[in-house]
């Protein structure tokens, strides 16, 4: 992206956050850019229309409500929703006392499959499907959130509170014992 239309991207988002803050009713065009990739990031955990759908509404009551409390260090916003959206998904499972799951699509695990320098045959996307499986929550959270959400490290930090750089080494080692997992498996 061309760095005049970011610069003005991020300009354009920042007046819509100070607009929500001034009148909620302002709100709407920053609900209605974030809703659709919050809601898909919440549906990939919980396999559930209706369920992702609370979900991303509790997140959007909760940024709404707290949007005057929200300040810009210089991530995007998308970064703060994203972190409301995961500890809203892990707040509903610890009152259903269940374990995340993370649905993949075959583009997916392709992808993966090419990052660790692996072959992309039918084998290696059931070994790596397998291998995602036995992944903690946390490191499998960090593949999600890089390889299937597309964020940046600068994203990833923000929604779990880190430093860029300290994302990226997360999502690094991540990937290693993702590639344990796979060659282990073989």
């Amino acid at each position: 992206m061309e760095t005049s239309k970011k610069s003005r991207i991020i300009a354009l988002e920042k007046r819509q956050i100070e607009a929500a803050k001034l009148n909620p009713a302002h709100f709407a065009p920053l609900y209605n850019t974030y809703f659709k990739p919050i809601y898909i990031f919440i549906f990939k955990k919980v396999k559930n229309e209706d369920l992702a759908g609370d979900i991303t509404s509790k997140v959007f009551l909760k940024a709404l409500l707290n949007i005057k409390k929200y300040k810009h260090m210089g991530f995007p916003f998308s970064s703060w929703l994203y972190r409301i959206a995961s500890n809203e998904v892990n707040l509903h499972y610890r009152k259903q006392n269940k374990v995340t799951e993370v649905e993949l699509l075959e583009k997916d695990v392709l992808i993966l499959l090419e990052e660790i320098k692996q072959p992309e045959d039918i084998r290696q996307q059931e070994v790596m499907l397998e291998a995602l499986n036995q992944l903690p929550l946390q490191t499998a959270e960090l593949i999600e959130m890089r390889f299937f959400e597309k964020l940046s490290f600068k994203e990833i930090g923000a929604v779990l509170g880190l430093k860029p750089v300290t994302a990226k080494i997360r999502v690094y080692r991540a990937l290693e014992k993702l590639k344990k997992q796979i060659l282990n498996a073989k």
